[in-house]
């Protein structure tokens, strides 16, 4: 245990003891303790400090229990007592700060404040009596007077040196090494001081309070990205075991197909084979029959064989077989090829739908948004920039200054993805939009406000743009086909470009990330001669 904790824990053991070693004149531990004859202990100085004020009545007394003496009494030195209170100081941590006193009480008391115009420290109630004579600067006692003490004056450093940052004395800055410096008294150049450290405690407690905001919104981030890492794994890892399945599946159809075809083959030409087969016997035994007649050399029996009958048998049985042979056939590799790629497709697109958990609606334009300059198809799913006023009716709805449209379904939870076809001309936004978007003036245009959110095709390049804030992407322009996902919940508005749509390839533009709070409705601008068509 460390003296710090035995000291406590002495004191704690024996409260009492504090009270036993305290004088009861300056009421702290006894300095060189000396007794009365009544047996009371005081420290020296404080004793003889009461006894030089009886000199002049000529009558002493004890302080504590008013035994009177004729005489000065003598004053025993108790030296017992002096070495309890001496390793009792030792030992406590309260006895180690040196305390200033107050220079115009009788006894030891604590000074409150410290005046460095009369260098003087007093007690609470001489410095109520000091205040209401005068005005002057008061400091918190220091630990020693010492610390306030000019070290080459001898005097009280009652100003400060602004140039060098140090406390001088008034002789110091008249006739010493800070003469001609910018000098301010203490007190004022302590508030200023004062000042500047709350001006700068109060910044750091701004910047500690946005630190601490911006490490809540991370942490809360981190966790909100690993519930979704949680749940999108879960996904995955379905997602893998349903396209295993399904690829088994199709393996079995595709297999299944192969055979199919070999079994109809085999069973179309089994009667075919059988037919060769009768023929190959028959030619073995005409030519076993033959080759004897020409080994007899039989010439009455070889005069008598009928050549047409031989010469028609085999120009009969080779025509049977160039027929045999011309209807003949192999597998069918292009259906079987089909069967494989269809299947394909379609677990693709079970397998994108499963990743983004999205579902494909359609999309039709609100003819009663559309711009007047606006051509909109017949099935409401694809527009054209135009120089044709429509003379629409006019409506709180329609957009008065862009060539812009909304669709009529909006969006308030879930995932969907869609995608659309674009012209290479002209210039084009694709986007969500909230309903209360405006629909006349400068701010209207999508992506030009904080209610829009848009890919924009300017001249070969994308750009992203929301908050009247556009961002050149660094694609240029190499498919017509845009894909477009949306998750409301998670604020995530992606775009991707479809290079190669039959094979699937597909190249990340941009993603928003948003607090989506309004209904999201499909947005698009067309302007010199663009156009746009919806395909899912």
């Amino acid at each position: 245990m460390t003296s710090r904790g035995r000291s406590l824990a002495g004191r704690m053991e024996c409260p009492d003891l504090v009270d036993e070693l305290t004088c009861s004149i300056c009421l702290s531990v006894y300095t060189e303790p000396v007794s009365l004859r009544c047996g009371h202990n005081f420290c020296r100085s404080c004793i003889v400090q009461v006894l030089d004020t009886g000199d002049g009545s000529g009558g002493y007394s004890c302080p504590d229990c008013r035994a009177e003496y004729p005489e000065r009494p003598a004053l025993e030195k108790n030296r017992k007592l002096g070495n309890i209170a001496k390793h009792f100081t030792s030992t406590d941590p309260e006895q180690d700060e040196v305390k200033i006193f107050c220079a115009y009480c009788m006894f030891s008391v604590p000074a409150a404040k410290t005046c460095l115009q009369c260098e003087t420290s007093f007690c609470t109630k001489h410095l109520r009596n000091h205040n209401q004579l005068v005005d002057h600067v008061l400091i918190e006692p220091p630990t020693s007077m010492e610390n306030l003490t000019c070290p080459d004056h001898k005097k009280m450093m009652k100003y400060f040196c602004a140039e060098h940052g140090v406390c001088v004395c008034v002789s110091c800055f008249a006739f010493g090494e800070h003469r001609g410096h910018q000098i301010e008294e203490i007190t004022t150049a302590s508030k200023k001081k004062e000042e500047k450290l709350r001006r700068f405690l109060d910044k750091m407690t701004s910047e500690r309070a946005e630190t601490e905001k911006m490490a809540w919104k991370l942490r809360n981030h981190v966790e909100k990205v690993q519930v979704e890492s949680n749940v999108l794994t879960k996904k995955i890892t379905g997602q893998f075991k349903d396209l295993r399945e399904e690829l088994e599946f199709l393996e079995m159809q595709v297999v299944s197909e192969i055979s199919r075809q070999a079994d109809q083959i085999a069973t179309k030409f089994f009667g075919v084979v059988r037919q060769l087969e009768d023929r190959m016997e028959e030619l073995t035994w005409n030519i076993s029959r033959i080759q004897d007649m020409v080994n007899k050399k039989d010439v009455i029996s070889i005069l008598q064989e009928s050549d047409n009958e031989t010469t028609c048998d085999v120009d009969k049985n080779s025509e049977r077989d160039e027929k045999l042979v011309f209807v003949m056939g192999d597998l069918n590799v292009g259906l079987i090829s089909e069967t494989l790629h269809k299947g394909m497709a379609e677990i693709f697109t079970s397998t994108k739908n499963y990743i983004y958990g999205s579902r494909v609606l359609p999309v039709i334009m609100d003819v009663n948004t559309a711009h007047n300059k606006m051509e909109i198809s017949a099935d409401m799913k694809a527009i054209a920039d135009s120089d044709v006023n429509h003379g629409r009716p006019e409506l709180p709805s329609r957009f008065t200054i862009y060539n812009q449209v909304l669709s009529t379904n909006s969006f308030t939870f879930g995932q969907h993805y869609w995608e659309v076809e674009t012209s290479v001309q002209g210039i084009w936004d694709i986007g969500l939009a909230y309903p209360s978007i405006e629909r006349d003036g400068k701010h209207s245009g999508i992506g030009d406000n904080k209610k829009s959110w848009c890919l924009r095709k300017y001249t070969t390049k994308y750009m992203s743009a929301h908050d009247s804030k556009a961002q050149s992407l660094l694609f240029e322009q190499c498919s017509q086909l845009i894909g477009i996902y949306l998750n409301y919940e998670a604020g995530l508005l992606t775009f991707y470009e479809l290079c190669d749509r039959d094979r699937h390839l597909f190249r990340h533009l941009y993603t928003f990330c948003a607090n989506f709070q309004e209904p999201l409705h499909v947005a698009f601008y067309v302007d010199e001669g663009a156009w746009i068509k919806v395909l899912l």
